[in-house]
């Protein structure tokens, strides 16, 4: 038995998604309400993201002089090649850089600031060990598959996963036997 799998993560609700004050309507709803009594404005609460502090921009202005000073060595270093069929995901001082997942072709990172990790974007194959399952007929049978899958968004692999390869094994196996164990025996035999 053989099935095919996409690494899938779960959906998660972003406040501007649930109509709060944070999303147009709400924001506007929030003003609205600000400027409210005797119809005189008050400045508007604006939602920032934090940005990198102090410390983070001195690291980083630090570290980019060391690789300044020691240039025909850091560059051993500082250059990385990311094949056609690979991403890479970089994190500055903890933070995802913006613009995404980088590659395929050279990319530049800056040494004891970032950590970046690579994602294998081709169809990976897992073969489900052995799995030992009651059909819905109380008959015990031994089944194992074959599981195929892709990671289709390399920054949710790395950043709303831990383990994503783990964890698609793992739901193939918790599948199979989740689907054969509401089948009968001559069900499973037939469609085999």
């Amino acid at each position: 038995m053989s099935s095919s799998h996409d690494v899938m993560m779960p959906h998660t609700v972003r406040p501007q998604e649930q109509g709060n004050k944070y999303s147009a309507e709400g924001k506007e709803n929030s003003l609205k309400m600000e400027k409210g009594k005797n119809n005189h404005e008050q400045p508007a609460k604006q939602v920032c993201e934090e940005a990198p502090g102090i410390c983070a921009h001195l690291l980083t202005l630090f570290s980019l002089m060391v690789i300044i000073v020691t240039l025909p060595f850091s560059l051993l270093v500082v250059v990385k090649v990311v094949q056609e069929y690979e991403r890479v995901v970089i994190f500055r001082l903890g933070r995802l850089l913006s613009g995404g997942a980088r590659g395929p072709g050279v990319f530049f990172i800056i040494p004891c600031v970032d950590i970046f990790e690579k994602i294998d974007l081709r169809v990976q194959n897992f073969d489900v060990p052995p799995q030992e399952i009651l059909t819905k007929d109380s008959v015990t049978v031994f089944v194992n598959a074959i599981m195929y899958y892709k990671v289709k968004d390399p920054i949710s692999a790395v950043t709303n996963v831990d383990d994503y390869s783990g964890s698609a094994r793992l739901l193939a196996a918790t599948t199979l036997r989740n689907v054969l164990g509401t089948r009968n025996l001559g069900d499973i035999l037939s469609e085999r």
